[in-house]
């Protein structure tokens, strides 16, 4: 299966969505990772309930961090993956691909309290199998898929993205480390591909994506730049950031994007303040 957003001409900007079965593997290694938390701090609650503190307020404030603030701390920390997500590979992004946030994973969380804990995860894995991207309730809830890791393949040759002419300083002001190789990849994957897709299909897609990215690292987009234009800057950034590719393409080692913006306005002193 696979979650994606489909274009009118049938192309399919796609990561592999996780299987129940694969999901609940890595659920069971965080329920042990929970269980040590829990074992850890109700070791020290007892040391603490010597000095008046409640038992059953320390039962209480147990059960929340470990069954709720646990959870939604690790997906937030991780961006979207848990312990048991990066071990095979998983991790929770928006439906339509965005990096996934803190409110859609808090979401995630809440609703987890009914349909993993609640009911043994019957709840879970019933509307998993019966949703055509393996959503759970709390996915459903939160507009979330779970997707695997995409591998490499020899096809995912290094491509280089240069910043445009006239935004080199635009592209050294953007602060991409909140993105990571999932985030780069998506962006990646757009751009190679926007030759495919049609002028309406290519600017709604631009938007979305740019406006998941602009949200991911805290950026006020300027006015006057083009949406596609910006992503193929955060893609330069982010190599710039990485370091090496860009310099390989330079000495020819590395191809360069053969790909180029819908609209280039030039440079503005807007740009250039970044």
């Amino acid at each position: 299966m696979h979650a994606g957003t489909v274009t009118p001409e049938a192309v399919v900007l796609e990561l592999p969505t996780a299987g129940v079965a694969t999901r609940a593997f890595a659920r069971l290694v965080d329920l042990v990772v929970q269980l040590l938390i829990a074992a850890v701090g109700g070791w020290i609650l007892g040391l603490l309930l010597p000095t008046g503190l409640s038992p059953a307020l320390a039962g209480l404030l147990l059960v929340v961090v470990v069954l709720l603030v646990v959870p939604i701390a690790m997906e937030v920390a991780s961006n979207g993956r848990s312990v048991g997500k990066a071990m095979f590979g998983l991790r929770a992004v928006g439906a339509d691909g965005s990096p996934v946030t803190t409110r859609q994973s808090m979401v995630r969380g809440l609703v987890g309290l009914v349909d993993f804990y609640a009911t043994l995860g019957f709840l879970a894995t019933v509307t998993a199998m019966f949703s055509e991207s393996c959503q759970r309730a709390g996915d459903m809830a939160a507009g979330t898929v779970v997707i695997r890791s995409r591998p490499r393949t020899s096809i995912d040759v290094p491509i280089a993205f240069h910043a445009p002419p006239g935004f080199e300083l635009y592209v050294s002001t953007l602060d991409v480390g909140a993105l990571d190789e999932e985030d780069f990849s998506l962006i990646r994957s757009f751009l190679l591909r926007v030759k495919e897709l049609g002028p309406e299909a290519r600017r709604d897609l631009s938007m979305e994506l740019a406006e998941g990215v602009r949200r991911r690292i805290q950026h006020t987009l300027p006015a006057s730049i083009d949406p596609e234009l910006f992503l193929v800057c955060v893609a330069s950034a982010f190599q710039h950031r990485q370091g090496g590719l860009l310099a390989d393409a330079a000495l020819g080692l590395a191809p360069l994007a053969p790909i180029g913006p819908a609209v280039a306005p030039a440079p503005t002193r807007r740009h250039r303040r970044g």
